[in-house]
């Protein structure tokens, strides 16, 4: 199913690799093949030794991310003079236990038709530079043209700078929830035919700032029908602002089991 879905998706491929520049450093972007594995497990490995809060990024082990690479485009890589600088991986959870859709309550047909955002990494030289940003941008690009509708990913209440990248491509904060060893993720959830913009960037009337560590008022928030769309700040006086949900003849995500 994956494959089929994947197939109308080789002309936006074609367009790679892809040269840049940022500060100076010249940079190409690229999908990668399975034998880029150990730089990806090697780079992975060397973010999760360099974070600040052990919980803001959850490895996986190289089984799990050999699975990965058997699906054509699941894996996008920045590189420089051919090393691994950043990478992004999409997932397709299927029917499986883990759909981020189910923490939103998505109606089954639409968990059939859902993506997940899986990860994220850069390389400790090259943060800043907006490779998070560019590879999130990049990789929504050909999950519009993959036949699923909906695409979700989970950030730590604790990695405000993520959090704010992504919001920034047009996701949205739709769920808090506890995930993988009880530590706390927002669920993001973009749909394919919302634009992948800044925008989301732009204050608003009647908004609710929050602390970003404070996680029970935001659940009031979300259970009220409140949505996080962008962010203030850094460290542990980062906010985040919520708005009221579009309503639900404007919000294509608001098909929800009952």
């Amino acid at each position: 199913m994956v494959r089929e879905h994947l197939t109308g998706q080789r002309d936006m491929a074609d367009s790679y690799p892809r040269s840049f520049v940022r500060r100076g450093k010249s940079l190409e972007m690229r999908f990668l093949a399975e034998s880029s594995l150990s730089d990806l497990a090697a780079l992975q490995s060397l973010v999760v030794s360099t974070l600040h809060e052990i919980e803001i990024f959850m490895p996986h082990d190289e089984e799990y991310l050999s699975r990965i690479f058997q699906t054509d485009l699941s894996v996008l890589g920045v590189l420089a003079e051919e090393k691994l600088a950043a990478y992004s991986i999409i997932r397709y959870p299927g029917m499986g236990e883990d759909n981020l859709g189910r923490d939103l309550n998505l109606a089954e047909e639409d968990l059939k038709k859902l993506i997940h955002l899986q990860a994220i990494a850069v390389h400790p030289h090259f943060r800043g530079h907006g490779l998070q940003r560019e590879l999130a941008a990049a990789h929504l690009q050909v999950l519009e043209r993959s036949g699923y509708e909906h695409i979700c990913c989970t950030v730590s209440p604790k990695n405000p700078v993520s959090l704010n990248n992504l919001l920034s491509c047009g996701f949205r904060v739709r769920a808090l929830n506890p995930k993988f060893a009880g530590w706390w993720r927002y669920i993001l959830y973009k749909n394919k035919n919302w634009p992948v913009t800044g925008a989301a960037q732009a204050p608003i009337r009647d908004e609710t700032a929050l602390n970003c560590l404070n996680i029970e008022h935001q659940r009031w928030l979300i259970q009220r029908g409140f949505e996080g769309y962008r962010v203030e700040g850094n460290g542990e006086k980062s906010e985040i602002f919520y708005r009221k949900r579009s309503t639900p003849a404007m919000d294509s995500s608001s098909r929800i089991i009952s």
